[in-house]
C-alpha cells in the first residue's frame, strides 16, 4: 500500500511541476494579443462549443460567474466575444466575432510548435491514456 500511495502523490506533484511553467510559458505567448490563460480559454470554448450562456461558460470553467463576467467584458471590448439577447431577456448568448475566430485560428497555429516540443518523445497513445486520466481525476473531483 506504501507503494501506491508514493505513486499517487508523486503523480500529482509532477502534475504540480508541470502546471504553472506551462501556464506561464502559455501567457508569454498570449501577450502579444493581450490575452491571459483564463481569456484563452473561454476563446477556445467558445470556438468549440458555439453561442453559450455566461453561466455555461462559468459551469464548463469551473470559475465563479462574476469572474466570466468580467472576463466576457474585457473580450467584448477586444472586440474578440460579441453578446446577443438569449430566449429570456436576462439571458445573453456570448459568441465569437469574426474577429474573435480569425484569433482563435492565429494563436491554435502559434501554440500548435509549444505543445510539439512539450510533447516531444511522448507518443500519441501516452498522450492519450494521460488526458483519460486527468478526465477520470476530474470526474472524482467534481463528485
Amino acid at each position: 500500500m506504501r507503494h501506491i500511495n508514493s505513486l499517487q502523490q508523486n503523480f500529482f506533484s509532477q502534475y504540480g511541476k508541470v502546471y504553472r511553467p506551462f501556464i506561464h510559458q502559455l501567457n508569454e505567448k498570449l501577450h502579444s494579443y493581450g490575452l491571459f490563460n483564463s481569456q484563452w480559454a473561454i476563446l477556445r470554448l467558445l470556438s468549440q462549443e458555439g453561442q453559450m450562456t455566461p453561466a455555461e461558460i462559468a459551469n464548463r470553467q469551473q470559475v465563479e460567474k462574476p469572474s466570466v463576467t468580467k472576463i466576457l467584458q474585457r473580450l467584448a471590448e477586444m472586440k474578440y466575444v460579441d453578446a446577443m439577447p438569449g430566449k429570456d431577456r436576462r439571458e445573453k448568448l456570448i459568441s465569437l466575432t469574426d474577429h474573435g475566430r480569425t484569433v482563435v485560428e492565429e494563436i491554435t497555429v502559434q501554440l500548435k510548435p509549444l505543445y510539439e516540443q512539450l510533447l516531444e518523445g511522448v507518443a500519441e497513445n501516452e498522450i492519450e491514456a494521460a488526458i483519460d486520466v486527468l478526465a477520470r481525476v476530474h470526474q472524482n473531483l467534481m463528485r
